[in-house]
């Protein structure tokens, strides 16, 4: 046998000596793979919002920069000195969105620069729908010319109290769907083997009402009604479960 083949034929053996390992465990990994059932458990609660958030839009024109900046800010203040005197405490107040820009006029195809505008956001937070939501919109009602609207949510307080439950339910639901597919498929015995828990949004179909007001005279107003609607809090978990085929 001449040198280069026997330098070719050792080249082979080492390759099929490096390679037949790998088939080996690739083989037993194969015939280790363990079967699973896996299931999405899924829970779902309707809750009654127990606070509200009002978004107030404050805006201004003037011709200089600094009279609708100075006419903004006092109408700022006087919402936040209206809640104070309101006597509502549970409330919480945000002051964000300041943007002041130039007051462009468009009128047939041109457009002229008259002055400038300024606008800012505000939020409330009312905890208390039934004792001081009536009496903080009726404050804004009295107090100047803005918009704004009033989105019933659920308080964080109020979610982490349902979250042991909503989680209970999913695990169950899991466990049912488990159980049925075992049944079905006349597996005898399911054995719990991996549980996935990622943190979850619940699903919010909050009511929105939107109102714009002008300041009257309190004998004019009426008082305003609400009525929210329930909101859905959700969870969901996936569960696996192993068994042995044959079973």
């Amino acid at each position: 046998m001449s040198f280069e083949l026997r330098q070719k034929n050792k080249e082979i053996m080492k390759k099929t000596l490096f390679i037949l390992p790998i088939l080996l465990l690739s083989l037993t990994a194969m015939s280790q793979e363990i079967a699973t059932i896996e299931v999405e458990g899924k829970s779902e609660i309707s809750v009654m919002p127990d606070q509200a958030l009002i978004q107030v839009t404050l805006t201004e024109k003037a011709m200089k920069v600094a009279d609708v900046t100075q006419a903004l800010n006092k109408k700022t203040k006087s919402v936040k000195d209206a809640l104070e005197k309101s006597g509502v405490k549970e409330y919480d107040l945000q002051i964000n969105n300041y943007y002041v820009n130039v007051n462009r006029v468009y009128a047939k195809g041109t457009s002229k620069d008259s002055g400038y505008v300024a606008s800012q956001n505000l939020n409330i937070k009312v905890k208390s729908i039934d004792k001081d939501l009536v009496k903080v919109v009726e404050t804004l009602h009295q107090t100047t010319d803005m918009g704004f609207n009033i989105q019933f949510t659920i308080s964080d307080a109020e979610k982490k109290r349902y979250q042991e439950e909503l989680l209970k339910l999913a695990l169950k639901d899991a466990q049912s769907k488990a159980n049925l597919i075992a049944e079905t498929m006349e597996i005898s015995k399911i054995n719990l083997f991996k549980v996935y828990h990622g943190a979850q949004s619940p699903e919010y179909r909050p009511m929105m009402k939107t109102m714009a007001m002008r300041a009257e005279s309190a004998d004019l107003l009426e008082e305003p009604v609400f009525s929210p609607e329930e909101q859905k809090l959700s969870d969901q978990v996936k569960v696996a479960y192993t068994f042995t085929s044959g079973n």
